[in-house]
């Protein structure tokens, strides 16, 4: 049986191979897709998502606009391949007209709501404000799958990483919410870099969504990186397979006004407070695997 699955992005590049993947996958139902500001101001995020969803053969599923700025802070610019225009056609695919916000308080106070997970892979605003305007969200949420933060060094700063820094004010909101998390953080993703042979792999799959994923991928390396990060799909495929991951149960918070460490995610690696642990931490990812599952997903004509 198919998971029904929420993802909320900030779509650059690695969101939407998530969405890709999350949208093909025979292992999951993308139930619907909310979008948040992050990588760059919403408007840009907005149709970043839609590129991503139409060129990927994925129109038929539901766009939601939410948060157009984090809960106190100004928003932060990301890396320039982040906050670029996908390189994809114009899109026509149009977004609801309800706010993100409001349709997840809708959903999960649904019949629905409790069988489907939910995976913010950019600012966890659009969450932190669901939970502010219905609290009873935290029990009806079965778990929340998020690529956010890092149990050692960041990669915005040196404390924190970018999705966390970007609305620390919401992570903290979610992450004492007493949701079941799964934090997929850049400890797992710097282990499940996409190589240019992988790509090629991807780069044979005679699929829309293949092809679009390959186009993104390129894309980041025409930026200079070396090899792909997609961090974003690293969480989709640890919903699809969570045994994909290795996990240690820990105690994480949100750092907020540190001078040098605003938006860490501050993890009890050795367990001083194992009585308030309320996380499981991904530690470690079987990289093979995780190349795999994204070539299940982008060659399913299923959904196509």
């Amino acid at each position: 049986m198919k998971h029904k699955i929420i993802l909320d992005v900030d779509t650059g590049c690695d969101d939407a191979v998530a969405l890709l993947l999350a949208g093909h996958h025979p292992a999951l139902d993308l139930v619907a897709v909310t979008v948040t500001h992050g990588n760059g101001p919403l408007p840009l995020t907005l149709d970043n998502t839609v590129r991503a969803l139409e060129a990927g053969g994925l129109a038929r599923v539901p766009v939601f606009a939410g948060a157009d700025r984090p809960l106190v802070a100004e928003w932060l610019p990301s890396d320039p391949v982040q906050r670029a225009t996908l390189p994809l056609p114009e899109p026509t695919l149009t977004p609801q007209t309800q706010h993100a916000v409001r349709f997840l308080v809708d959903y999960y106070m649904g019949p629905d709501g409790p069988g489907t997970l939910y995976a913010p892979v950019g600012p966890q605003t659009n969450l932190a404000l669901a939970l502010r305007l219905e609290p009873r969200l935290a029990a009806r949420i079965p778990r929340i799958v998020t690529m956010a933060g890092a149990h050692h060094e960041g990669n915005y700063t040196p404390s924190a990483e970018f999705n966390v820094i970007a609305d620390p004010e919401a992570a903290h909101i979610v992450f004492n919410a007493g949701l079941p998390i799964t934090m997929v953080g850049l400890e797992v993703t710097d282990q499940a870099r996409v190589t240019p042979e992988d790509v090629e792999r991807l780069r044979a799959l005679d699929t829309p969504q293949a092809q679009t994923a390959v186009a993104l991928i390129d894309f980041m390396y025409a930026y200079g990186w070396s090899t792909g990060q997609i961090y974003d799909a690293c969480a989709v495929a640890a919903v699809i397979e969570p045994d994909i991951l290795k996990t240690r149960t820990m105690c994480v918070d949100i750092e907020l006004h540190g001078e040098l460490t605003r938006g860490r995610t501050v993890a009890d690696v050795f367990g001083w407070f194992p009585q308030k642990s309320n996380v499981e931490v991904g530690v470690g990812i079987d990289r093979e695997r995780f190349v795999q599952i994204l070539v299940e997903g982008l060659k399913n004509p299923n959904e196509s």
